[in-house]
């Protein structure tokens, strides 16, 4: 009788798991089709526990003109995302002795110029070099992701900036770390770097549809348009060429060949433990303080449990990976449009798997005649600080953005009436109203401090 009552009570918990994980999948399709209506571009989302694919869909268009729908084995440019990959391959070598952490990239590419300090491969990965920021095209230079490139070229463009801070003191992320990177593990292995992850990690893990750029294998109708906006008005992307883009961002795949990919760093197949403990573990900066950064991972926290992430935002694309090691959850959102919302969403998916959902407002609950109010140039009223924002729309999102570093720009995510949240630093934005409801400035909090900026435009 007792293994019996046993027995029943395992049925009965498996059943409640079940049915809590159905109501789950049933919240996030709900808010998903929201997200993504149907005539408009959209996403592929795929949630998996486990090692177990829970849901997989695919929202919205891939094409505007002539009209195609979306489907959950389409190609899309990952962006950023890529760099996990480039990470992976690099500390493959180190383990097999043929790099180390502490060599000066001057010993692999030595046309990139000697700074005032040195810099290592460590520095490279963990975007603690002090490199400036070379990835900064706006729509004057469109037509260089048009132009083949060779690394040399690419890392030409900034090979002469000097530093931002001494390598080791600080944390900046840069795309420019990578070309360096890239470049290096093509003079040590004598192979372009799109053959080495061919070679040794897409073909080993059967990641079919992926690779440095699309290839004759993946057919026309399974890449889909990437969008940007302007004014409200959908336009496709510029043309690009993989070698623009390169080891930063060059990287296409799908969303089930990045569960093959998360699967690989969780089983470790393939990719060994010592890589793997090297991307997802915190790097530290010489001051002892945590990055909040592994190699090519960012490492965060969702309700409580830790996580393992990084997304990418191209011309046209945004994407993201979100794990939760604790909970073995696997969420991948890829969208075919810029600055889609797509981190929060993983992390909404993610924290309703976990039954801690957090709060996320529906695009439809804040709307663009609204939003367009909040456009403009604002500067900070301090007498100690300069600085100044422009706040635009894209599409159905606010972005901050920084004109000395608009490489920087950020989504604004709504919050309340006239809140907003910056979730990269933390801070939210409340916007100000004058008598005659047009808004007259925001203030910042940050940590408890309060900073006040005026719209000028």
């Amino acid at each position: 009788m007792k293994k019996f009552i046993i027995l029943l009570i395992a049925v009965s918990t498996s059943v409640c798991q079940a049915q809590n994980e159905a109501e789950h999948i049933k919240t996030i399709d709900q808010f998903l089709t929201e997200e993504y209506p149907k005539n408009e571009p959209g996403a592929t989302v795929l949630v998996a526990k486990k090692g177990k694919v829970i849901f997989e869909k695919a929202y919205g268009l891939a094409s505007l003109k002539p009209k195609r729908k979306l489907k959950t084995d389409m190609v899309f440019q990952i962006g950023s995302m890529s760099k996990q990959f480039v990470s992976a391959a690099i500390l493959q070598l180190i383990e097999q002795g043929k790099m180390a952490l502490t060599d000066t990239i001057q010993k692999y590419v030595p046309y990139y110029p000697t700074k005032a300090y040195p810099i290592t491969i460590h520095h490279l990965l963990s975007q603690t070099s002090g490199i400036p920021e070379y990835f900064d095209v706006d729509e004057s230079e469109f037509h260089l992701l048009a132009k083949e490139h060779t690394p040399q070229q690419l890392i030409n463009y900034y090979k002469d900036e000097p530093l931002i801070f001494r390598p080791g003191e600080k944390w900046s992320y840069s795309n420019s770390n990578y070309p360096l990177l890239g470049a290096a593990l093509e003079k040590t292995t004598g192979l372009s770097l799109k053959e080495y992850l061919k070679i040794y990690i897409f073909e080993p893990l059967g990641m079919t549809s992926t690779g440095l750029w699309y290839n004759e294998t993946i057919k026309k109708k399974r890449i889909p348009v990437g969008y940007n906006s302007k004014n409200g008005i959908l336009f496709p992307g510029p043309e690009i060429v993989g070698s623009a883009l390169y080891a930063p961002g060059g990287i296409v795949s799908t969303i089930n060949d990045l569960f093959i990919w998360n699967r690989a760093l969780v089983n470790k197949t393939v990719i060994s433990d010592f890589v793997v403990q090297q991307l997802t573990s915190e790097k530290t900066i010489a001051s002892g303080e945590g990055t909040g950064y592994g190699y090519g991972f960012f490492l965060k926290n969702l309700q409580g449990s830790p996580t393992i992430q990084h997304g990418g935002n191209l011309f046209g694309f945004t994407t993201y990976g979100l794990y939760l090691p604790h909970e073995d959850i696997f969420v991948c959102i890829l969208a075919n449009t810029k600055f889609d919302r797509t981190e929060e969403l993983a992390n909404y998916v993610a924290s309703i798997l976990l039954n801690k959902p957090i709060e996320i407002f529906s695009k439809k609950e804040v709307s663009k005649a609204l939003l367009k109010d909040y456009i403009g140039i604002y500067e900070l009223q301090s007498e100690e600080i300069s600085r100044t924002f422009q706040i635009k729309l894209f599409d159905n999102t606010l972005i901050l953005s920084d004109p000395k570093a608009p490489e920087h720009d950020a989504t604004l995510t709504p919050s309340d009436k006239d809140v907003f949240i910056l979730k990269a630093v933390s801070a939210s934005f409340k916007f100000l109203r004058n008598e005659d409801n047009q808004t007259m400035g925001f203030t910042v909090n940050q940590e408890g401090k309060i900073f006040e900026f005026k719209k000028i435009k």
